[in-house]
């Protein structure tokens, strides 16, 4: 954003301080966690291609589509970040938010008027240029269009006034064109809130409220679309973003070339090529054996926390350094680690799974062993959804509640978990059979052992368990089709503050087949503390504003919440992820932040001389 004495605005972009969604999918706590990384293609041989000053990587997990108000995933969204521009931006993946696309803002005294200047001359990848009316169209279809998954981060989370109608079934619905959404001229647009909103603008920053040109796609009234829907989504995506999409071949390779009229920063480079892989050992042939990448590859079992070599920490707390020098090519890459504002997560769609079962399950697991046993890269134990730096009271806090988690610390309690499955009436007579749901670059890494040790110790609590692998966008539709049983998750920060993770805990917001963000279906039904965990949350909403009281009652709401989840077991917190980016000396990038590397463009990172591995 620009410098200003405004005080409302800078309190505005503040928020609380300390503290959509992304599903993280494929090991990003095993190994490299930079899944912004982008990869060169290869040859028929395996060869990498001579593209000098072209970004080369690889991406572990399929993307499953390139529509901002559609996808849900990591791997989608670090794709979506490099072909659209929204009016904000996090720069680099910090929590700082600066314009983008707007030029500047004001916000009124009250906190419920943002009107957005943006810039003049900013153009689309097919050459239109953006105006305020495209962000007035995108919005509606973020709110309106079938194929949104995110309607309620618009009309819920930042509260865009709108008006509701009653359906047939009795369910509120959206009245079309009704948001407080107004072009005020052709480089003005003009949001109303319901309530202040104390990230609005890093809310606003998420790829899911990225402009497209008006009348693109005809999936909301109005428009008839001067595109096919599959074609935008997967072949041909219109965005103001620094690339354009070249080649898209789901489980091999993503290409995007650099545009020439970009309204940003001078781009660095000429484009980013992906490999796409699935599981760890062929990334980590392709990446560090072969070399065929701009930074290697190091899976979970392979790291070595000796080899790291730390020259310092910077502004912004990341430790720095090299790791190396390695196997099997004897290089040293650039290493920094960052905390990332994540929460990986075992989770449980609560209408195939009943209680006692879940809570088993919490008493057998050992976050202590599969954080220091299983998963040999660094990571902090998760007791909480919360992220430490946003839990209320910050990590001294987390860490102090953390002491009361009710299925044990630092141990498997077999014993508990037997019993609790004996006294609902399983028994060696009457097991329950358990799939186990996660994708398979999770499994490849470290996912199948963390699974092998689970299996084992609910053998002896009357558990089946059944491990079930897919690639990364088959494994996300079997959740949203509701057939998970078990399933491994992760959640990373779509804006900093605690309600962004907690709203996958409201219970109206736990069926995804409805319009949700999560795959619980969590209701009364399924659980004794859905409606305390739903009352808290509409506590939270209530108190959504900038002044200290509002943050007072939301983070006590914030507690409940997480308690509400410990008393119901739906999800069973693992790991707060702690970033890692390796790189090859040639490469010349901006460290990523706390938002972690998909919430990082590409353009500013730049090739130097590959030298005998061109």
């Amino acid at each position: 954003m620009t410098d200003t004495d405004n005080l409302s605005r800078r309190r505005f972009l503040q928020g609380t301080g300390a503290a959509a969604t992304a599903a993280a999918l494929a090991g990003c706590a095993g190994g490299d966690g930079d899944s912004s990384e982008t990869t060169s293609g290869t040859d028929e041989n395996g060869g990498s291609q001579n593209d000098e000053d072209r970004y080369r990587g690889r991406q572990i997990g399929t993307a499953d589509s390139l529509d901002p108000v559609y996808a849900t995933d990591t791997t989608s969204g670090t794709h979506i970040q490099e072909i659209f521009d929204g009016l904000t931006n996090y720069v680099n993946g910090t929590v700082n938010v600066e314009t983008l696309l707007a030029e500047d803002y004001t916000v009124s005294e009250d906190g419920t008027t943002i009107t957005f200047q943006l810039k003049e001359g900013a153009t689309y990848n097919n050459g239109d240029e953006v105006t305020a009316s495209d962000v007035v169209y995108a919005w509606e279809r973020l709110a309106a269009s079938d194929n949104s998954n995110r309607v309620g981060f618009l009309l819920d989370t930042l509260g865009v006034e709108h008006e509701t109608e009653t359906d047939d079934e009795g369910n509120e619905q959206y009245v079309p064109e009704s948001k407080a959404v107004e072009a005020t001229g052709e480089y003005e647009v003009e949001i109303t809130l319901q309530e202040p909103f104390y990230a609005a603008l890093e809310l606003i920053a998420y790829t899911a409220f990225v402009p497209i040109p008006e009348g693109l796609l005809g999936d909301i009234d109005g428009y008839e679309g001067e595109m096919d829907y599959d074609t935008f989504a997967a072949e041909e995506p219109v965005g103001a973003g620094p690339y354009v999409l070249t080649e898209w071949s789901e489980a091999t390779r993503i290409s995007l070339d650099a545009r020439d009229d970009y309204h940003g920063e001078e781009i660095l480079n000429e484009g980013l090529d992906y490999s796409v892989f699935t599981e760890s050992n062929a990334a980590y042939t392709y990446a560090t054996s072969n070399v065929n990448a701009d930074s290697p590859y190091i899976p979970s079992a392979r790291f070595d926390p000796e080899l790291r070599n730390f020259e310092g920490t910077d502004d912004r707390g990341r430790q720095y350094g090299t790791y190396g020098p390695f196997e099997p090519n004897g290089m040293t890459a650039q290493y920094y680690e960052v905390a990332s504002l994540s929460t990986f997560y075992y989770g449980f769609d609560t209408q195939n799974v009943p209680k006692p079962v879940r809570q088993a399950v919490a008493y057998a697991m050992n976050q202590e062993t599969i954080n220091n046993d299983i998963i040999s890269t660094p990571t902090q134990e998760g007791y909480h959804f919360t992220p430490p730096a946003l839990f209320p009271g910050g990590a001294e806090n987390y860490n102090s509640r953390a002491e009361e988690y009710p299925y044990g610390v630092g141990e498997a309690r077999i014993d508990q978990a037997r019993q609790v499955m004996e006294d609902a009436g399983y028994g060696p007579n009457n097991q329950y059979e358990l799939g186990f749901d996660m994708s398979s670059g999770t499994a490849s890494a470290w996912g199948e052992d963390a699974f092998n040790l689970l299996r084992d110790k609910l053998q002896q609590a009357h558990i089946e368990m059944e491990l079930r692998t897919a690639d990364g966008s088959t494994f996300i539709n079997r959740g949203r089709n509701g057939k998970f049983g078990l399933y491994f998750l992760g959640w990373i920060a779509d804006y900093p503050g605690a309600d962004n993770f907690l709203t996958l805990l409201n219970p109206p917001n736990t069926f995804f087949q409805e319009g949700g963000a999560s795959y619980f279906r969590w209701s009364e039904e399924t659980g004794d503390h859905a409606s305390d965990a739903e009352a808290a949350w509409e506590t939270v909403q209530n108190n959504l504003g900038l002044g200290e009281d509002a943050a007072e009652a939301r983070e006590e709401a914030y507690v409940q919440i997480e308690q509400a989840n410990w008393d119901d077991a739906v999800l069973l917190p693992v790991m707060h992820n702690i970033e890692q980016s390796y790189s090859y000396e040639w490469l010349d990038t901006p460290r990523f932040g706390a938002m972690g590397p998909s919430r990082k463009k590409s353009h500013r990172t730049e090739i130097g001389d590959r030298g005998e591995y061109q």
